[in-house]
């Protein structure tokens, strides 16, 4: 259904129920969710949507782009599951409507589960006689026999002293940085998110200065509808055994217990990533991206901001990113080395392990650094920054107490003796003496291109709390423990991203237009012939 036509269908069913004293009163009551479901235009997608379906002629499916819209209403009405969903889209005349189905043919619980499936499988290809291959919503539908301590124990012992993952990580993406992404799950739904949440927010200017973005990260955890017990697969129980280490069978192929450090606790669900623009007083995610498990935020981080970078460019967006802000989570020397590549400023603080190595972290055993990376003079006082040879990568710091200034018409650096802790200068002789020479390129970790304790690098930091509101958007939408495996679950993040693209757009409009002014925009020619009242609740 194209965007006019779903326009021609809200306009024949409002006028038909303009007399309907309910339906009427279901407008003001859901004022927002029409405004937002009339100004998503779905048509950029269509070709997405369409690429899941086989062109053979067959018996019609339910409308692809209505079975979108209507995941879409559910996530911004917050509705937590799909059974609940039915039974609201065949009660209420007015939600049908807006779904784009007619009130008497909303769609069934396993239509949208079939929906969602075709999602998971990614494009449509033929059946395969190979009795070896399965799709991946059939082989996530079954149980996996599991054993959560071995797979930790597996993971530990894949450990290599000598390369980090993040290092092997960014060595592989930045050989592969012009590959294009696999056409899979991950690619449509990204894509999804761009064309329906991104793009939208960009063209009305919500989203700007495109060639300078600050990009936040954070990691968190979606909590699973599987049991973290799973279900015995031995018979140790009947002989009065009940802590075995036998395997166990567990709906989720992925899930693992993940520790929650906001809720101080382990959940068992899965891990993802995402990526968030924060602009004049609004949150805009940009990429989530989940694999399953209890990946780290350390190897997460790279890949989802790898993705960004491709989505950009394959979607024929003009942006580039500047900063990339991350907690400590991201203080790895693959992470310096990454941005560096694509030269992008990290604003990383330095983590717990790497402050309390301080001063070992330096190669010049005579050189001390403060928890900023800042060197320390001979009397203890963090040093000046003054020069940087971004082509050498060098850093020169200075003593602390000597500053320039014009005395008599001529510049000149003077020693400011309150300033020092010992009185006294230790290199009278130089103007600026003590000096600290920095090689930045043999630890850019310690010594980043923004130093970190420089005001700039403080402000820009703030900005990483939108990834935090993101987190809290996303259970607001009431997606925790909705689904079983992380496939489902990031379809519903998803969802709940394009959901919030919309909800900013109707806060702006709302924001420049009266309470009146918003429900003649939201019913502008769909009910130019109908005659109906509503209340002002302001």
């Amino acid at each position: 259904m194209l965007h006019h036509e779903y326009l021609d269908h809200l306009a024949k069913h409002f006028k038909l129920r303009a007399k309907d004293v309910i339906f009427s009163a279901n407008l003001n009551l859901f004022e927002k969710e029409i405004y937002i479901m009339k100004n998503m235009n779905l048509d950029p997608v269509i070709s997405i949507l369409e690429s899941l379906y086989s062109h053979a002629k067959r018996e019609k499916a339910k409308d692809p782009t209505c079975m979108l819209r209507s995941l879409i209403l559910m996530t911004v009405l917050r509705q937590r599951g799909i059974t609940g969903w039915v039974a609201r889209t065949r009660s209420n005349p007015l939600i049908a409507v807006l779904t784009g189905f007619e009130p008497d043919a909303a769609p069934g619980v396993g239509t949208y589960y079939d929906f969602m499936k075709r999602i998971v499988d990614g494009p449509y290809c033929k059946p395969c006689q190979c009795e070896n291959r399965v799709k991946r919503s059939k082989y996530n539908a079954g149980l996996h026999k599991r054993n959560l301590k071995k797979e930790k124990k597996t993971k530990k012992n894949d450990f290599d002293p000598n390369h980090s993952q993040s290092e092997k990580l960014a060595q592989v993406l930045l050989e592969n940085e012009k590959e294009p992404r696999p056409k899979d799950m991950y690619r449509i739904l990204e894509d999804l998110h761009i064309q329906l949440g991104v793009k939208p927010n960009i063209q009305e200017a919500l989203i700007s200065d495109l060639q300078n973005l600050v990009i936040s990260g954070d990691g968190s955890i979606l909590k699973t509808a599987a049991s973290g017990s799973g279900r015995p697969s031995c018979a140790c129980r009947a002989e009065g055994i009940y802590q075995c280490d036998h395997d166990r069978y567990y709906t989720s192929p992925t899930a693992q217990w993940c520790y929650d450090h906001h809720r101080d606790a382990y959940i068992f669900g899965d891990r993802y990533y995402h990526l968030v623009v924060t602009q004049d007083g609004h949150d805009f995610p940009l990429l989530t991206h989940m694999r399953g498990g209890n990946e780290s935020d350390y190897t997460l981080s790279l890949t989802s901001f790898d993705r960004f970078l491709k989505a950009v460019r394959e979607n024929d967006l003009n942006i580039a990113v500047s900063t990339f802000c991350g907690d400590g989570h991201h203080d790895a020397e693959a992470h310096y080395r990454y941005f560096g590549a694509k030269n992008v400023i990290p604003i990383i603080p330095l983590s717990r392990a790497s402050q309390n190595a301080y001063p070992h972290l330096s190669e010049d055993s005579d050189i001390c650094l403060d928890l900023d990376g800042v060197p320390l003079c001979p009397a203890g006082k963090p040093m000046r920054r003054h020069a940087h040879i971004a082509k050498k990568q060098k850093y020169l710091y200075n003593c602390p107490a000597k500053r320039g200034t014009h005395r008599n018409g001529k510049f000149m650096y003077v020693f400011h003796k309150d300033e020092c802790p010992r009185r006294q200068d230790c290199e009278p002789h130089s103007s600026l003496g003590p000096y600290v020479h920095l090689d930045a390129s043999s630890n850019p970790r310690l010594f980043p291109p923004l130093p970190r304790s420089s005001r700039k690098f403080k402000e820009l930091m703030k900005q990483r709390s939108a990834s935090e509101r993101c987190n809290f958007n996303n259970d607001a939408y009431n997606i925790e423990g909705a689904s079983r495996n992380a496939d489902y679950g990031l379809i519903r993040l998803t969802l709940a991203n394009i959901a919030h693209h919309a909800v900013v757009r109707y806060q702006v409009t709302k924001q420049d237009f009266t309470a009146n002014a918003v429900r003649t925009q939201i019913l502008e020619g769909a009910l130019s012939s109908a005659t109906l009242e509503y209340q002002d609740s302001s």
